[in-house]
């Protein structure tokens, strides 16, 4: 049964390149055992040729009569989309911080109107209130903020940009 591979991955794209030079073709020329080769097609071994690997596959590929570049093509569309996320995350968290400081700003103007002899019960009352909102706005924005520190440790401590 064929194995059903993501586009536009790495394991997509050797199994591409071994499509058309064949995997003991690949194989030589990253000087590796077609073994290693064909786990780097397998979408579920985690692993990957280097760089370099990747420049000569990519060139052998070429050399064959392919067309494009599959692990750079690959490579290029997992960068995107990872600055996407970063982006969006960023976004997010400039939409966040605006709201804490309009909350917060709203919640010292009715503090300080409460200095007044003459405040109200509903003035104290709305004062606490924006203190509330007030808190709730920064505590997201901790998290938010949170979010982009790396957590964990091994492979997951370098996920960073809000997207955890």
């Amino acid at each position: 049964m064929t194995k059903l591979r993501t586009p536009l991955t790495f394991a997509q794209a050797v199994t591409r390149i071994a499509g058309l030079i064949g995997f003991d073709g690949a194989a030589r020329v990253v000087d590796r055992k077609e073994r290693i080769v064909r786990l780097w097609s397998e979408p579920d071994s985690g692993r990957s040729p280097t760089l370099d690997q990747a420049r000569n596959l990519d060139a052998a590929y070429r050399a064959a009569g392919g067309e494009d570049a599959p692990l750079l093509d690959a490579y290029a569309f997992q960068l995107e989309v990872q600055v996407a996320v970063q982006d969006v995350c960023r976004r997010d968290l400039l939409q966040t911080i605006e709201e804490a400081s309009r909350d917060a700003g709203e919640a010292i103007s009715c503090s300080v109107a409460i200095l007044d002899p003459a405040a109200t019960p509903a003035q104290f009352h709305r004062a606490l209130a924006e203190v509330e909102e007030a808190h709730g706005a920064l505590s997201r924005l901790k998290r938010r903020i949170t979010s982009f520190l790396p957590f964990g440790a091994g492979p997951t401590a370098t996920k960073m940009g809000g997207s955890q």
